[in-house]
């Protein structure tokens, strides 16, 4: 039987099966294959696939200017809806085809050659990662175009890559890292193969997202730090933790991950979320919030969070100070945890039980409170909570509740002896603790005092030593701003799982509050002595102060009076916390001079029977009728001048470091020399009064006369006779930080 002849395509001439024979009909197929080839076209001739699929991207390319003359069948719009990938292959194809036709039929055409790196011709194998595949994607002249702008290697047209390799029409990060170089080559375009370059280039650069976390040239160092709060090698660090998540069609897992990090970080809503990182709705941003949420507490957080992930022994070596263990241990392996909770502002509730159990009385405020756990160089054991904020659930009982439920086995983390350092909102867990076999550092409370007693107030002083840490981690985990504003009810059930998130992100890479734990040896050495010895100075000071004494006011510029460099005042103070608060104490004291205009004074006082006593009058930060009165001993031309100190606050006795009073007197007049800077910072809060209004000369409302100082307040309420049953008040200017 003779062979039947088989059919060939009348615009490539090829030939084909009978299979794949249609006909060009009348329709606008018809026009478009007649002005392609310059010639009378019949509808009874035939046309190929490949053919046919050119004829259909270019009328996309039209964008539906012809459809009025366009009839097509069923299946070929079924096709044309599912072959996107075909589709561009076969275009590619007929670009290369036209490319090299108008370069070899037009000799007069001028023509450039770029010597370029190419990857294989090969369509068989992916071109990222080389494994021969039998269904892929097609790269279109767009990602081609942009493999060349960021690796400098081209890729010919109709190469393939696996899908995986692909998110939202664009290949991922890694991809273009594992792009392998087959050899050099030569690229020739003319005068139509540069305009495609040109067009596709444009294509590239309006595809650019804002925040493109795919393109790590796209953002800078300072970029990725504001945006996720992390930097680029952190960032990618935590990529390579994340095993449980998989890219998908609308996002990539590093554009899911910067999505949930600047959702922690700056706070910003769902709806500006999804414009700037260029997602379809803010539904589709709270779905990706979710599905990181749930792969970072699976893959991330019991690696650097909770007390399963950290043995106890580690915790002493690695992360206890030796100031914590020379001022608060007494056998070796003891270890120190600091204990507090933070307060987290929450909506106020349709609900009206929710609404009473979480609104603070203290605050005045709805809220939600976490227990954070850490050890003394800042590094958090664990978050337990968050808990209600009424009257019921003080530090104490939030304690209590963690220990009597052993929260994340925290009986059998902790041995005996181990000594929790709290503040005085804890005074009523202190029994329960020690039943455990806990020892508590706590600071000594006034009961109707004036002033704490020296032992007392220099116990105090290595107490707030080392229990500002935690102070300090609660001031980090507020740098994300999520938790710093107001959170939504709708979002307080995920609330455990963003703290719990945020306090490994702050262990794994954030700094540590102190970090050198082996420093401060001799410091805490130093404050230990004291409190182990009675200083007789503070005692004859005192006696001396109690005695008839005539005082004079003068200009602290006409005193002579000791230099002191500023690392010795540190010293003096065991910190830096008392300078910082000196200043504002030292911007207050100031007055205008009788004498000279626009000249301000420092007013000290100078003893009539004993020229090496000074003293100073400050004004109380929380009264304004209250003063408090730093009185200095000194010697001049002496290798210690500094004799002795005392004041009228509350921790005035103690000698284990001075308190801010008197460290704003030595500040002024020894390391400042009396002299005042007038030229401060345009921003500085000393301008904040010329900026809002006053309306205290109308008030009808007449100061309190009650003596009180800075720590009063504190006092009434820490007071054990006090009938007050809550412990969420703040602690005072010397238990809140060193």
């Amino acid at each position: 039987m003779p062979n039947t002849p088989r059919e060939k395509c009348l615009m490539c001439e090829k030939s084909f099966d009978q299979v794949e024979m249609r006909t060009i009909g009348d329709g606008l197929l018809r026009v478009y294959v007649a002005v392609r080839l310059s010639k009378r076209i019949f509808a009874e001739d035939y046309i190929c696939k490949r053919c046919r699929l050119q004829f259909f991207h270019w009328l996309r390319v039209m964008e539906g200017d012809f459809d009025q003359f366009c009839s097509r069948d069923k299946t070929d719009n079924e096709f044309l809806r599912n072959n996107d990938d075909i589709i561009a292959m076969i275009v590619d194809n007929c670009e290369e085809r036209i490319m090299e036709s108008s370069v070899q039929t037009d000799p007069q055409t001028p023509i450039i050659s770029i010597p370029v790196f190419r990857c294989s011709k090969s369509h068989q194998s992916c071109v990222v990662c080389g494994i021969e595949i039998i269904s892929a994607k097609v790269l279109s002249s767009v990602q081609r175009t942009m493999i060349f702008l960021k690796r400098g290697v081209f890729v010919s047209p109709g190469s393939r890559c696996c899908s995986e390799h692909v998110v939202k029409k664009q290949l991922t990060v890694e991809s273009f890292d594992k792009i392998c170089i087959s050899k050099a080559d030569c690229w020739t375009l003319d005068s139509f193969g540069l305009q495609v370059l040109l067009k596709d280039i444009r294509s590239t650069l309006l595809q650019q997202n804002s925040f493109n976390f795919d393109d790590p040239t796209s953002l800078n160092e300072e970029a990725y730090k504001t945006i996720v709060g992390l930097t680029k090698d952190q960032f990618n660090d935590l990529i390579g933790t994340v095993y449980s998540m998989r890219n998908s069609h609308t996002r990539s897992i590093r554009t899911a991950v910067a999505i949930f990090l600047a959702k922690m970080h700056l706070s910003l809503s769902n709806r500006l979320l999804a414009i700037l990182f260029h997602i379809d709705n803010k539904r589709n941003v709270s779905h990706i919030i979710s599905q990181v949420r749930i792969a970072l507490m699976k893959d991330f957080v019991p690696a650097h969070l909770g007390l399963h992930h950290i043995d106890r022994v580690t915790a002493i070596n690695q992360h206890q100070t030796a100031i914590a263990t020379i001022l608060h241990t007494t056998k070796p392996q003891q270890l120190c945890v600091v204990a507090d909770s933070t307060y987290l502002f929450i909506q106020k509730s349709s609900d009206n039980k929710f609404q009473r159990r979480s609104y603070s009385m203290h605050k005045h405020r709805h809220l939600v409170k976490p227990m954070i756990l850490t050890t003394t160089d800042g590094y958090i054991l664990c978050v337990m909570g968050p808990f209600l904020s009424d009257y019921k659930n003080n530090d104490a009982s939030i304690f209590k509740h963690c220990v009597y439920n052993n929260e994340q086995d925290i009986l059998n983390w902790l041995h005996d002896d181990d000594v929790l350092i709290l503040d005085r909102g804890f005074r009523d867990t202190v029994r329960a603790m020690k039943q455990f076999g806990f020892q508590v550092a706590m600071p000594s409370f006034l009961n109707g005092r004036k002033q704490f007693s020296l032992e007392e107030a220099n116990l105090n002083r290595c107490i707030t030593k080392v229990r500002w840490i935690v102070e300090s981690v609660n001031a980090q985990l507020k740098q994300w701003k999520y938790f710093s504003q107001t959170i939504p009810n709708s979002s307080l059930c995920f609330l455990s799982n963003y703290i719990d998130i945020t306090c490994a992100l702050i262990n794994a890479y954030g700094s540590r509050c102190v970090q050198d734990i082996h420093s401060g040896t001799e410091m805490a050495t130093q404050m230990l002595q004291k409190c182990q010895t009675t200083n007789p100075v503070p005692l004859r000071l005192l006696e001396l102060l109690e005695t008839k004494l005539q005082w004079k006011k003068y200009d602290a510029q006409l005193l002579i009076f000791p230099e002191l460099p500023e690392q010795e005042l540190r010293n003096l103070c065991y910190g830096t916390y008392q300078i910082k608060q000196a200043k504002s104490y030292i911007r207050e004291h100031l007055t205008q001079s009788p004498l000279v205009d626009n000249d301000m004074e420092f007013i000290i006082e100078l003893c009539a029977q004993h020229n090496d006593l000074v003293r100073a009058r400050f004004e109380s930060r929380h009264c304004n009728n209250k003063n408090h009165i730093a009185t200095v001993q000194f010697k001049l031309y002496t290798e210690s001048p500094i004799s002795g100190w005392y004041c009228t606050c509350a921790s005035g006795w103690r000698d284990v470091g001075c308190c801010a009073h008197v460290a704003a007197l030595l500040w002024h007049l020894g390391v400042r020399r009396a002299n005042i800077n007038e030229n401060t910072h345009p921003l500085s809060a000393g301008h904040l009064f010329a900026s809002i209004d006053d309306s205290m000369q109308f008030s009808e409302v007449e100061e309190s006369d009650e003596d009180q100082d800075d720590n009063d307040n504190d006092n009434h309420v820490y007071s054990v006779a006090s009938n007050s049953t809550n412990s969420d008040y703040s602690t005072t200017d010397e238990e809140v930080v060193d």
